[in-house]
């Protein structure tokens, strides 16, 4: 009889603690992902002030929608903020978030603004897993090769100014690295020319999400 209450109090003890251990795990780790959460979604507002430069912020106020669209690069939803004139309320220019799926070493995730007319604002990664000292020269901190960007203009999908130098184009390449800067250069490219396109399915928009 006592060697039983023992194996039950045993058991008992095991099982509290072992509770106690998954619950505790839980807990850390939903901590912990809200903090990562938390920073990454900071770390986008100092991006999304880096895209757009302050004198041209002023001129426009943002509203925020959910778009899905192949040109930006996956099928996942995308967010995409309006930018509509304080003058006239009309929307004027977009920033939206983009991939460029096929980097060196996987998904790069961007920002990429730009008028309705294919002239580009300003271009930030978000995040990335190129190679250090190599492919990492898209990120601001490295280098200053992103903001190439700025002030061109993509006519058409098949804009060849959008290709390295290299190919022909007007991008300059990184030294041994090429895959990397001609991804980036694609996905600008293409998600410029769906901002093009929103005058036209902009009535389609609402607060959630718009497929195309």
């Amino acid at each position: 009889m006592k060697t039983r209450k023992k194996i039950l109090k045993n058991a008992f003890l095991i099982s509290l603690f072992s509770t106690v251990c998954v619950a505790g795990t839980v807990l850390i780790n939903s901590i912990t992902k809200n903090k990562i959460i938390y920073q990454k979604e900071q770390e986008k507002k100092i991006l999304l002030q880096q895209v757009i430069p302050k004198q041209i912020c002023q001129r426009f106020t943002k509203k925020l929608y959910k778009i899905k669209n192949k040109f930006l690069g996956n099928n996942k939803t995308h967010n995409l903020w309006l930018l509509f004139s304080i003058k006239n309320n009309k929307p004027e220019a977009a920033i939206v978030e983009t991939t460029a799926p096929d980097g060196y070493s996987g998904s790069i995730n961007m920002l990429v603004a730009a008028y309705f007319d294919g002239k580009i604002i300003g271009v930030r990664v978000i995040s990335h897993k190129e190679t250090p000292g190599i492919g990492d020269k898209i990120e601001l901190s490295v280098s200053n090769w992103i903001k190439i960007f700025t002030n061109m203009r993509v006519s058409s999908i098949a804009d060849k100014n959008f290709l390295l130098k290299k190919y022909g184009g007007k991008i300059d390449q990184f030294t041994g690295a090429t895959i990397t800067p001609q991804s980036v250069t694609n996905s600008v490219k293409r998600t410029v020319v769906f901002i093009k396109t929103i005058p036209s399915i902009f009535h389609f928009f609402n607060e959630h999400v718009y497929d195309n």
